[in-house]
């Protein structure tokens, strides 16, 4: 195809000066003014003009202005002098630009060189150019008709050049030269051009059109998708990609761009799809009219389509290149106009967060608007019910963090604390002394007070449940919790609930939409109630209602669900896969006391398919010591007992069946269906070929028989606290159970018991 100069070489902005150096060579010199956006190519159209001028047999001296030197007098005239240093003609003082002060030296030292041959002057970004050397610009200007002088001043479309600039620019024998973007063909042409593109001219053609709209046919942009393109390799998407490259020339041409341009490109990046034109000028503190060429510049450039940046690339490339302070005042900027305009809260809180966020990274605080901490409280109430706890969450850290010590309002911290059990559950655990002073707080019609329950059940908290339900009346808030309470934890709030009382309850959660611990703790008790099929039932119903349904903790508690619904039915494969689904989701810690669900299920599937190794492994998870005294952990110690028998550990499984035995009968049930511990109790009994009477010591777990044998050899409470770093009060309630399996009075009862048989420790029960 030829090269990237080949393809310049057929636009008419290089024909047009091609013309004027052959004028030149004709001693008919001129002037032309190469215009154009950033990143539009004028100094690739200088260096081929130059190139072409220097196979020609012409002098070609350059220059390039700079922001930096703009307060350099002659700083752009003493470039161009030092050019002259090899050639005829000049003193020697103009040469080395000791007369650059007399707007003739320019002049008269290119007519010299002109002499000979035909001289091509550049300067590059000329729009920098400090007034001296303008004032030289526009003398040489004025005489270059009889020189073979070619002058080409490159530079962006300036709404305010200096005067002496603006002259050489309007200058009759400075010939209009406008730069702009490609066209979808000059992209196909850009595309199959080598070295640019390497790609063959069907494929150019091909991926044409969608490159146009991503850069908007600006060279520069071009250049920096076509480099992440050739980093995609060896598979290369047919999409452009806003990679690295692609944001380093979005930057290179905002950096090209005018102050006024930059700004209003920020500016747009910030305001995202809030942007108005009057929201814009307002942001900018500029009448409307004052924003109108910027838009322009920006639309020139490429960067702008239909009045917004051109796309999420462009944003996050502007976004990108703020430093920390800036990003920050931006933001509060944006926060304050949108707030003043009447925008809905969580719009106005999105900033507020990366203000923070911002002054965090750029290790201040500074000052927040009084308005900001109920703004980003109504924020997280909009996001919640919308399914968006993780931006709820982030918008109440973020009031926390900006209110400067004073009262939070009541509540605040168990919302916040909802919308992150969301994401993590285990990210509650340090907010749990907080939400049991906002369950003694707030009152129980409050859906917060409601909440706060759920979560401190979810992590074990029970006690502190039961004290705030116990005199919380009789309203629905509370009689959720209650239920709930009573399933996890028989005893607390009375018996069990029946099925139909959970029925009732679940009716009105899918109407409210209560935490989920609580609906999941209802299905749970439906289905070993023996009521699979209403459990079923209700599962797609609460499913399907909550609006939240695809946070993590969310999936995860409807995992567990569907995996001990397929387990109770038999679906032990199926059951399997969402347990190892629920367990994925979330981590041991973030499960809580309800982590006996899924591994419960998992354990029993495995242990049905025989697969005893992984059973085991999961037996491995660390489960908190407050499961086990809730229904959790009941089920948790039927599957651990029920693959410790299936694995020849017949006696080990015994002592964890009876444990089930003495945890129903602390809460006052009966063993029924889903709760059966005497069928597989009689079945490590039958393997044993024993009784209960003949090895009594078998129905007590390990920590109660390390207790046992402490207490049997002589010592007190208080010493074995201390041997095995539990507390007195733990001790005497081992004791208590001790005494009850065994059905003996005092230690010395125990120490009888002992002389007629040792009892070592189990091997893996708890």
């Amino acid at each position: 195809m030829g090269t990237v100069g080949d393809l310049i070489r057929r636009e008419d902005p290089l024909r047009l000066l091609e013309g004027l150096l052959t004028d030149a060579g004709q001693g008919r010199g001129s002037a032309a003014a190469l215009t154009g956006s950033p990143g539009t190519g004028k100094s690739a159209v200088l260096r081929a003009l130059s190139a072409t001028a220097a196979e020609a047999g012409a002098t070609v001296l350059g220059a390039c202005a700079t922001e930096a030197e703009r307060g350099l007098p002659y700083g752009v005239v003493g470039q161009l002098l030092s050019g002259t240093a090899g050639g005829t003609g000049p003193p020697s003082g103009a040469r080395d630009g000791r007369d650059a002060d007399r707007p003739e030296t320019l002049y008269e030292a290119l007519r010299a060189l002109a002499a000979h041959r035909p001289v091509v002057v550049t300067v590059d970004d000329v729009h920098h150019t400090d007034e001296p050397s303008a004032r030289c610009l526009l003398y040489l200007c004025g005489r270059l008709a009889a020189t073979g002088v070619l002058l080409v001043l490159a530079g962006r479309p300036s709404s305010t050049p200096s005067l002496p600039l603006a002259e050489v620019l309007r200058h009759p024998r400075c010939v209009p030269v406008p730069l702009r973007t490609l066209s979808e063909d000059g992209v196909a042409e850009f595309l199959a051009a080598r070295p640019a593109g390497a790609m063959d001219a069907a494929t150019a053609r091909r991926l044409a059109p969608d490159w146009h709209r991503f850069t908007g046919g600006n060279p520069r942009l071009l250049h920096g998708v076509l480099a992440d393109h050739r980093d995609c390799g060896p598979v290369r998407p047919a999409r452009p990609v806003a990679g690295t490259a692609f944001r380093r020339a979005v930057v290179g041409c905002l950096r090209g761009a005018e102050p006024a341009v930059t700004r209003t490109a920020k500016a747009l990046a910030v305001l995202a799809d809030q942007v108005t034109l009057t929201l814009l000028a307002r942001f900018l503190g500029v009448p409307e009219r004052a924003v109108v060429p910027s838009l322009a510049a920006l639309e020139a450039t490429g960067l702008l389509d239909v009045g917004r940046l051109r796309h999420q690339g462009v944003s996050a490339a502007v976004l990108e290149s703020l430093t920390a302070e800036e990003s920050a005042r931006l933001h509060a900027r944006a926060a304050r106009v949108l707030y003043d305009t009447g925008a809905e809260p969580p719009v106005v809180a999105g900033h507020l967060v990366a203000t923070q966020a911002a002054r965090t990274a750029d290790g201040g605080t500074g000052d927040a608007p009084s308005w900001a901490v109920p703004v980003l409280a109504e924020a997280a109430r909009h996001a919640m019910p919308a399914g968006q706890a993780r931006r709820a969450a982030e918008f109440l850290r973020t009031a926390h963090r900006l209110h400067d010590g004073g009262q939070r309002p009541d509540g605040m911290l168990t919302t916040l604390a909802r919308a992150e059990w969301e994401s993590d559950p285990a990210s509650v655990i340090r907010h749990l002394p907080a939400l049991e002073r906002d369950l003694a707080a707030l009152r129980p019609d409050d859906g917060r007070w409601a909440e706060a329950a759920a979560l401190l059940l979810w992590h074990g908290r029970h006690d502190t449940v039961a004290r705030g339900a116990a005199g919380a009346g009789d309203g629905t808030r509370a009689r959720e919790v209650r239920t709930a309470l009573a399933h996890l934890c028989p005893g607390r709030q009375g018996p069990a609930p029946a099925p139909d009382a959970v029925e009732r309850v679940l009716e009105s959660l899918v109407h409210t939409l209560a935490p989920p611990p609580s609906v999941a703790a209802l299905l749970v008790a439906l289905l070993y109630a023996g009521e699979t099929d209403r459990a079923a039932r209700w599962r797609e119903l609460t499913g399907a209602a909550e609006p939240a349904g695809t946070t993590p903790a969310r999936q995860a508690v409807a995992a567990a669900t569907t995996a001990v619904l397929h387990v109770r039915t038999g679906s032990y494969d199926a059951g399997a896969g969402h347990a190892a689904r629920a367990l994925a989701l979330l981590s041991p810690a973030a499960w809580g006391v309800a982590v006996g669900m899924p591994l419960a299920a998992a354990v029993r599937a495995a242990t049905a398919r025989q697969a005893h190794d992984e059973a085991a492994r999961l037996l491995r998870v660390p489960v908190p010591d407050a499961m086990f005294r809730t229904r959790a952990g009941l089920h948790y110690l039927l599957a651990r007992g029920g693959h410790l028998l299936a694995a020849g550990r017949a006696r080990t499984a015994l002592a964890d069946f009876h444990a089930c035995r003495d945890l129903l009968a602390d809460w006052g049930e009966r063993s029924r269906d889903g709760l059966d511990w005497r069928t597989p109790a009689d079945r490590a009994l039958r393997r044993l070929g024993d009784t209960p009477d003949d090895d009594p010591v078998a129905v007590l777990t390990r920590a109660e028989r390390r207790v046992a044998l402490l207490a049997a050899a002589g010592c007190t409470n208080r010493a074995i606290a201390a041997q095995l770093y539990v507390t007195p009060s733990t001790v005497e309630q081992h004791l208590t159970h001790v005494y009850r399996k065994l059905r003996v009075r005092s230690r010395g009862d125990l120490a009888k018991l002992a002389a007629v048989r040792a009892a070592g420790p189990a091997d893996g029960a708890g």
